[in-house]
């Protein structure tokens, strides 16, 4: 089969197919025709070796989309979608490829009217903003929640799962009036242009001066202190990365004043199987209407995938990169 293949750590612009031998299914696992994958950033910082625990060779890819067509036969033809969390593409052969092999909680079923494209878009977004909003920020029906990146594939899903769980406001922050409707579409009540406005203004302006409760924040770096400030006492605020910026400052004296939470998420603590598990959990979201997927900005066939990882290192997609496997 063909599949991308990280030989030695270095530029992911170089990255080229090659043909290397297609994988079986073993037991417990299903052997899945892959139809589309997302580059995300994680896999261009993977190619250039940011991943201590990845072993060489390797094929890349964490977020999938496909058919199945080897594993127990009530699966077979179906179409199901999901996401490797800190396994696929890392420990074990990823899905820049044209099949992959992983365990059978691994392939979820593809919810109702999404299609295969959009379900790869959505993987690892979907991961990120459940692991987020509801096991690290704990949100409760009625709460106030800020999402930054709102139009991006993160941002979005919060914005529709903290809708669905009942948030009572969810204000979406995203870098430019081009991305306003598409965080409206995503579930954002108010949105905030940053380009033109601050946060902590416009969210105590929404909140009548109380705050949010939870804050995802998908972007970080220059939009951290900000962020940090929305929050009504005992707040919490999830990161999840850093664009641009590493190292960040705030006032401690009101961050234990209002008994503020900070907390890192990190989705590569999760195997290939614990995150099919979260994105199972998500099925009635997307059969409810509250999860759209976020907007694709490319397809690239297998051929091109260097070029795909470079535009996703640049950053200058506005919306997902997709591999398209014909």
């Amino acid at each position: 089969m063909r599949a991308i293949r990280i030989e030695r750590f270095g530029e992911p612009s170089e990255l080229r197919p090659a043909e290397v031998p297609r994988p079986k299914a073993r037991e417990g696992e299903v052997l899945v025709e892959v139809r589309a994958a997302a580059v995300n950033r994680s896999d261009a910082l993977n190619a250039r070796g940011s991943f201590p625990t990845t072993t060489l060779p390797r094929i890349p890819g964490r977020d999938f989309a496909g058919i199945v067509v080897e594993g127990p036969e009530e699966l077979l033809g179906s179409e199901v979608w999901g996401t490797g969390g800190g396994e696929l593409g890392f420990t074990r052969d990823g899905t820049h490829a044209e099949y992959v092999a992983l365990p059978l909680e691994a392939a979820v079923p593809l919810p109702e009217g999404l299609s295969l494209e959009g379900a790869a878009a959505f993987g690892l977004a979907c991961l990120a903003a459940a692991m987020g909003v509801l096991e690290l920020g704990e949100l409760s029906a009625g709460e106030a929640v800020l999402v930054t990146g709102a139009a991006g594939g993160v941002g979005s899903a919060a914005a529709g799962i903290s809708r669905w769980k009942g948030a009572s406001l969810v204000i979406g922050a995203v870098k430019d009036a081009s991305e306003v409707e598409r965080a409206r579409e995503a579930g954002a009540g108010v949105v905030v242009d940053t380009s033109r406005e601050e946060i902590p203004e416009a969210v105590m302006t929404a909140t009548e001066g109380r705050g949010v409760d939870l804050v995802l924040d998908a972007v970080g770096g220059p939009l951290f202190e900000p962020c940090l400030s929305s929050l009504a006492p005992q707040g919490r605020m999830v990161v999840l990365t850093t664009v641009g910026q590493r190292r960040v400052s705030f006032d401690l004296f009101d961050f234990y004043r209002k008994e503020l939470r900070l907390l890192g998420l990190m989705t590569s603590r999760l195997d290939a199987a614990e995150s099919g598990a979260v994105l199972r959990s998500l099925l009635p979201g997307f059969e409810e209407g509250y999860l759209q997927p976020p907007a694709v900005a490319g397809r690239y066939p297998l051929e091109q995938a260097g070029e795909a990882y470079a535009r996703v290192e640049r950053g200058e997609a506005a919306g997902r990169v997709l591999l398209v496997v014909d």
